[in-house]
């Protein structure tokens, strides 16, 4: 699956169309999504999956990676960022379990780009 300009904003959508992110000179507004984890240079397409991809904005995009230990540390709290597994399929399945917290604190299991559904509801994949 490619990020195609479709896919990112179908997840821009499905987000509200709000940076989830939040870090300092956010946008506020989103105009791109992000890998919550990371593929690296080139890495597997596997992990460009809409439940592993949040919309956020340039700035807040570009900082994630370059975060401060505390600024990562909330965003694996939040859901924003996954930690990468052994194989790249295990890291997705990390991703589609791992809520993501929106700026209203409710917290979601990113379905597809066009869906997602909250943490209470009953899981299923």
């Amino acid at each position: 699956m490619a990020v195609t300009v479709a896919r990112k904003m179908a997840v821009i959508n499905r987000d509200g169309g709000f940076c989830l992110m939040a870090l300092a000179d956010c946008l506020g507004e989103a105009q791109t999504t992000h890998h919550r984890a990371n593929r690296g240079s080139g890495g597997s397409k596997v992990l460009d999956h809409p439940a592993n991809l949040v919309a956020v904005c340039t700035v807040c995009n570009g900082q994630a990676e370059d975060a401060s230990a505390l600024i990562r540390f909330d965003l694996i709290e939040r859901g924003l960022r996954v930690e990468k597994a052994a194989t790249n399929a295990a890291t997705l399945e990390r991703a589609k379990r791992t809520p993501v917290e929106y700026l209203t604190g409710q917290r979601w299991f990113l379905i597809s780009d066009t869906e997602r559904r909250h943490e209470d509801e009953e899981w299923t994949t």
